[in-house]
This record gives C-alpha cells, sequence and structure tokens, in this order.
C-alpha cells in the first residue's frame, strides 16, 4: 500500500508551527517565580506534539532537541524547578531554534547545525543547573525503552505467523494536534507484515 506522505508533511508543518505560537505566547504570559500549571502544560502539549511528529516522519534532530525542552518544562510543571527568567528566556530561543529548524527541513534546506548546537548547549545547562535533582530519574526512563523494543521484536514472529487482521481505521478530527500521527502508526503496522487496504 503506498502512502502520500506529502499531504501529512503539510498538515505536520501547520500544526507545528501553530503549537510554537502557542509556546512562545505561552512563556510569555508567565509571570516569573509563579508557577502556573496549566499554562506549562499547554506549552508542554505543543512541544510534546511537535517531538511526536517529528519522531513520525524521521526528523530525528527535531525530535531529540524537542524532547530536552519537553523535561525542562515538565520539571517546571511539576514543580519540580522554579520558573526563573533564564529558563523562560533559554526556552524562547529555543522556541526560535525549533522554527529555525523546522522552516529549514520544510524547504528541504539544511538545518543550522552550530545555531542548533549552541541552543541544544543552554537548554542542557539549564537543565543541569538549580532544580534538576529529578534528573537522574528523567534519564533512566529511556533505559527502559530499548528493553520494550527489545520485547515487541521478539514477539514480531508470533504475529507474522498469523493469517492477517483486518483493522478498520477511523481518525477523529484534530487527531495531529494530541501528537498521534497516523503515519506512525501505519509504519509499525507495516513493520508487522504487508499492509493492503480494501
Amino acid at each position: 500500500m503506498s502512502i502520500d506522505m506529502s499531504q501529512f508533511h503539510q498538515v505536520f508543518f501547520e500544526e507545528c508551527f501553530e503549537g510554537l505560537e502557542a509556546m512562545e505566547s505561552g512563556l510569555l504570559s508567565l509571570d516569573i517565580g509563579d508557577i502556573d500549571p496549566e499554562a506549562i502544560n499547554t506549552i508542554f502539549r505543543a512541544a510534546h506534539s511537535i517531538k511526536g511528529g517529528s519522531g513520525t516522519f524521521g526528523f530525528t534532530v527535531v525530535a531529540e532537541y524537542t524532547h530536552i525542552m519537553e523535561t525542562l518544562l515538565d520539571e517546571m510543571r511539576d514543580g519540580r524547578r522554579q520558573v526563573t527568567k533564564q529558563a523562560v528566556d533559554v526556552l524562547l530561543g529555543s522556541v526560535d531554534c525549533l522554527r529555525e529548524m523546522l522552516t529549514s527541513i520544510q524547504n528541504e534546506e539544511d538545518v543550522n547545525a552550530q545555531s542548533v548546537a549552541q541552543h541544544q548547549a543552554a537548554l542542557e545547562t539549564e537543565l543541569n543547573g538549580e532544580g534538576h535533582a529529578s534528573t537522574p530519574a528523567s534519564a533512566s526512563a529511556p533505559v527502559a525503552a530499548p528493553q520494550q523494543v527489545v520485547a515487541d521484536e521478539e514477539d514480531e514472529p508470533e504475529v507474522e505467523e498469523e493469517q492477517g487482521w483486518k483493522i478498520s481505521f477511523c481518525p477523529y478530527l484534530n487527531l495531529l494536534r494530541t501528537g498521534n500521527d497516523p503515519v506512525r502508526l501505519f509504519r509499525e503496522l507495516n513493520a508487522l507484515g504487508q499492509l493492503t487496504s480494501n
């Protein structure tokens, strides 16, 4: 089954740029020293959606970069890190960097690796500063993921031995806004066996 990726790419970039606007607006509305879980959660969800979509389309550099932002925002959202002017400034700079990366990818141009490295270093410095006591727990999370992947790969032969499955997929409105991109589902299913459509 062949899938026209261009239409998904177009929607992906539109959603990303809208998400960046929401992140920027949310960051500018934060009061320094005051944790607003709802506002921070809105920013976090936008970052999470961008990360999920980027991973789906194979834009690894964007997904990995956004993951660092997501970690910092998660600590702020849970009250484990104070909302400081420095943290907000670093995140605003990261939003600009993400916008540049996505624009380059959309235009099929090379991403400015030097700019990404500089902003990523600023993010990691902020993340490893005050309020970073919870980072070891966060850092341990990715370790469990490969184990799950291995388990899934071991189970794949059993799935492939089945004669087949019939799956009905009816996406709901604004599906891409939640980060649940259908292309990722298709890819995962395709890894288990040949896809056909009726």
